[in-house]
Formats: structure tokens, C-alpha cells, sequence
């Protein structure tokens, strides 16, 4: 296919990119989800999904399969992007669907984490230390978010995902016999925390903590640290799930 050019910042498919951008309820509609910079596209492409529309700035080289190629200007991309000095490509992709997860044998589980980084980077480190996958209970950031898509660097496109309330998230749990472990201040050392799998880690807002439902319901686990009240929950996520993979292999 002959690749576009659109020099107007007015154009409808610049609105439309926009809102994929901003909008989750017009994400979820549209089923796609925007990426930007050259590392996101790099790693979509590298993935078995393909690329909808490739969005070059014009002169830019670079070449990815795609259904369709679009040249825009310089200022158009910084509207679409939301960035001041954006990268020369962008994409618009499938938005991945939610899947099953209650055959895993290790699942992250986001309970309210609401800032789009540290849901990023969560999903970032479960990719990289071997977890199975994430559940996102309905007050987590939507993973698609423009924030998070930057700080997982891909991994929102190669970790499965899931989604639904707490009700589902334990008959889930239940029924598939998950030992779910709670991160919370006053559980015991994850150090001296040996696992079984299926497992489950539950992650809360640092802000509130863990919700009392399952502070009462199931294993706490914490880390020890000195000096220092506690540790941001990207920080302290990235720990528990090393050392929960270390518990097994040890």
C-alpha cells in the first residue's frame, strides 16, 4: 500500500489517534491502543500481532510491516504523542484482549495501584523475573495507559493479562487453589517465606494498604528495611516477586 502523508493538524485520523491516546473507554471501543518512540514500536513489532498504522514523521527511515504508513510533520506528532520532543515514529495496534490466568503458577495481582508508572513497571518486573502473568482487580490503572505503556517497555504486550472485580479475583483464587500472599507491613519476612504453587502476590497502594478482606483472609508478607517507614510499591513489588521466585528455585 502507498504510504499517506497528512500535513494538517485539523485531520479527523489526528483527533482519532488523540483520543486512542487519552481515552480508555474510546480504547476499549475502538479495540486499539496507540504507542509511541522507537524502543515500544521496536518491541510490538517483534511480537506475533501486527502493526495497524505505522506513523512516520516525513524523511524519517525507519521501516517496520505494517497495514498501513502514514507520514506526518514533526508538530503533528508532538500533538499525537503528547510529548514536547517526541520521537520520529509512532503506531497504532490491536489492544491485546484479557485472558484466563487461573492456570498459572505465578500471578501478580494489583489491587488499587492507581499511578500508571509503578503499574508499568510492575508489570515490567513480573516479565522479567518469570511470573505468569498479572491480574488487574477494577481499581488498577488501566495498563494501557500512555504512562504505564512507557514505563512496562513492552512488557504489557508479552505478560498476560487479566481483569475483573475481587469478587472474581477470589472465587478465581478459590477455586484454583492459589496460596494468595498479601504484601503488608506487619506480614513476615518474606525471606523466611517459603511458597507453594500456584501462587498469587497481592499488591496495594502504598498510600492505603492492603484492603482488610484479605489482610484477614490471607498469608501477609513484608520486607525487612531499615530507616525508611516503606519502600514505593514498584520498588517493593519488584523485591517480593524475586523473592518469591527465589524461595522455589532455592
Amino acid at each position: 500500500m502507498v504510504p499517506k502523508t497528512l500535513l494538517s493538524l485539523q485531520h479527523p485520523f489526528i483527533k482519532y489517534l488523540v483520543s486512542l491516546r487519552l481515552d480508555k473507554s474510546f480504547r476499549k471501543q475502538e479495540k486499539k491502543v496507540l504507542l509511541s518512540g522507537v524502543k515500544m514500536v521496536q518491541e510490538f513489532a517483534a511480537s506475533p500481532a501486527a502493526i495497524d498504522t505505522l506513523i512516520l514523521q516525513e524523511g524519517s527511515s525507519f521501516s517496520f510491516p505494517a497495514r498501513e504508513t502514514i507520514f506526518v510533520t514533526y508538530e503533528i506528532l508532538k500533538k499525537i504523542t503528547g510529548t514536547i520532543h517526541p520521537e520520529p515514529i509512532a503506531a497504532v495496534v490491536p489492544l491485546p484482549s484479557f485472558q484466563d490466568l487461573s492456570s498459572a503458577s505465578y500471578l501478580l495481582v494489583l489491587d488499587g495501584v492507581a499511578d500508571p508508572g509503578n503499574v508499568g513497571t510492575l508489570l515490567r518486573s513480573a516479565l522479567a523475573l518469570g511470573w505468569s502473568g498479572a491480574y488487574l482487580l477494577d481499581n488498577t490503572c488501566d495498563p494501557f495507559n500512555e504512562k504505564a505503556l512507557r514505563a512496562a517497555k513492552g512488557a504489557t504486550f508479552r505478560l498476560p493479562l487479566a481483569q475483573g472485580s475481587w469478587e472474581s479475583f477470589i472465587e478465581m483464587a478459590n477455586k484454583n487453589s492459589f496460596q494468595v500472599l498479601v504484601a503488608d507491613i506487619e506480614g513476615r519476612k518474606i525471606n523466611q517465606t517459603k511458597c507453594s504453587l500456584p501462587v498469587a502476590l497481592l499488591l496495594s497502594r502504598e498510600s492505603q494498604g492492603a484492603r482488610e478482606d484479605a489482610k484477614n483472609s490471607f498469608f501477609k508478607v513484608t520486607i525487612p528495611i531499615q530507616q525508611m517507614e516503606s519502600l514505593n510499591v514498584a520498588s517493593a513489588g519488584a523485591i517480593l516477586l524475586y523473592e518469591l521466585r527465589q524461595s522455589r528455585e532455592s
